[in-house]
């Protein structure tokens, strides 16, 4: 692994456990085991390394979703995404949305990460969309924006109560939205 891929992934690992706030670029370089200029030649600034650990994010989570709603009937396809909560939920660390997480930390709305993390939720609400759409329903965009909602407030809910509770009840309310949406072609 290069020095920049083991900043990217401890500022990864450190961002999304203890907050970006909470850590600082001596940790991460300390941790990464590269010297602060090192961190600083490929990183200018703490801003821009919290750019680059959310856009390596971006990708990954995106295939995911992508996958889990790549196969089956539309119906299957439209729930996809929230069958992978109740894993992901329940996984060890889990922390939330790091993108959500960064958009709530990184208070300015002009902050260069808040547009990274704006573009993954956009992507994510646009994934449901194409398969609204696919799935031949009359409101594409409304149904893709209620899923997203639904999908953002059961990864926040999921941080404050049971969290296999949490995404067992949003699949049951996607279930809910898209069987009236299908029903309605």
């Amino acid at each position: 692994m290069t020095p920049r891929e083991r900043v990217l992934a401890t500022a990864s690992k450190l961002f999304y456990r203890e907050g970006i706030r909470a850590v600082g670029v001596d940790r991460v370089a300390a941790e990464a085991n590269v010297s602060k200029m090192t961190l600083y030649r490929h990183f200018p600034t703490k801003d821009d390394l919290v750019v680059a650990v959310l856009e390596a994010r971006d990708e990954p989570a995106q295939a995911m979703l992508a996958a889990a709603t790549a196969t089956g009937t539309a119906r299957e396809r439209l729930l996809g995404g929230f069958t992978l909560l109740e894993i992901w939920f329940t996984s060890k660390g889990f922390r939330g949305c790091p993108f959500m997480n960064a958009s709530l930390e990184l208070a300015d709305p002009g902050h260069p990460a808040r547009a990274v993390a704006e573009r993954h939720k956009t992507a994510t609400r646009d994934q449901f969309r194409v398969l609204a759409h696919d799935a031949g329903i009359t409101d594409p965009n409304s149904i893709a924006d209620q899923l997203a909602i639904l999908f953002d407030g059961a990864i926040a809910q999921a941080q404050m109560r049971d969290p296999g509770l949490v995404a067992r009840a949003a699949l049951a309310a996607a279930t809910t939205l898209v069987d009236a949406a299908l029903a309605r072609r």
